[in-house]
């Protein structure tokens, strides 16, 4: 009885994707236009395979005895790509962010009898995409501290013990329940954020899945499983019909096709959120009256 929260919760996110099917549209777009610059920093990963080649003329011999099998120019071009790939992924976290807050915006009006339009709901995530990105920064710097807890005393446990296989099987059998209960628990951050326009608030987050751990965990786990076979379908066929190829035309196609799947996923995870915590906070009030009432 106690999981039914959290199939409760992931049955109402699937009512709501397929009662909002639009909400779709600004992660699906987000991914479009990030597309051809994932693509292309796909295709110059093939490029540190050169790192492995010696240099031949004298003077790249020195720069190797200096710096080992990295000549001052393969430095450059790396320090360069990964600059490139930082201020990619800054803009894409903040683009995740605003597609989040809009969803889930979309979805809270829905809730309430309320119409939106896509275009107010964008202007909105821009208006509130720093702080959204603040609250998926502080949930996922806790969520990573709890997960640290166990893995740093178990870690050394297993350190002093010269490698027990006991504590290894100890160690998945916490970190896995722990990270299905930070998945389920960080997932209504944001959600918590927009309803309260609160930061401070979403951290509420954590006690609230505290309080339903069994409803935060299964709740992660069906998140996952989803998660897993969204990428799955995807991953499949284009492997199939792009396999070892590395190009920038077929590294395009390839994020194009993922582009719907990973619409979906963003979907069900801010909207999962969403309704996740409206259900666990419905119970809650439901304990408090009878409570009241007795």
């Amino acid at each position: 009885m106690v999981q039914m929260g959290a199939v409760n919760a992931f049955a109402r996110t699937i009512v709501a994707i397929t009662r909002n099917p639009k909400l779709l549209l600004i992660p699906l777009i987000i991914s479009i236009i990030l597309s051809p610059v994932s693509a292309y920093l796909i295709k110059e990963m093939p490029m540190f395979e050169s790192f492995s080649k010696l240099p031949e003329s004298s003077n790249e011999t020195i720069i190797f005895e200096e710096h080992g099998a990295f000549s001052e120019e393969m430095l450059a071009e790396l320090a360069d790509f990964f600059k490139f790939l930082v201020i990619f992924m800054l803009i894409s976290l903040l683009l995740q962010a605003l597609s989040e807050y809009a969803m889930i915006k979309g979805a809270l009006m829905t809730e309430e009898g309320k119409s939106y339009s896509l275009l107010d709901l964008i202007y909105e995530g821009i208006m509130h995409v720093f702080q959204v990105f603040l609250t998926i920064l502080i949930a996922g710097i806790i969520s990573f501290a709890i997960l640290s807890v166990p893995l740093f005393v178990l870690g050394f446990l297993l350190f002093i013990s010269g490698g027990n296989p006991a504590l290894v099987f100890l160690l998945f059998l916490v970190e896995i329940p722990l990270v299905l209960f930070v998945i389920g628990a960080s997932s209504m951050a944001v959600p918590i954020y927009v309803m309260s326009d609160s930061i401070s608030a979403s951290l509420k987050c954590f006690s609230l899945a505290f309080k339903n751990k069994l409803s935060s965990m299964t709740f992660g786990a069906l998140l996952v499983v989803s998660i897993f076979f969204l990428l799955a379908v995807p991953a499949s066929f284009s492997g199939v019909l792009f396999f070892g190829r590395t190009d920038f035309m077929a590294n395009l196609i390839v994020n194009l096709l993922q582009a719907p799947f990973q619409a979906i996923i963003q979907a069900l995870v801010a909207i999962g959120g969403l309704m996740l915590y409206l259900e666990l906070s419905e119970k809650e009030k439901e304990e408090k009256l009878l409570e009241f009432e007795f």
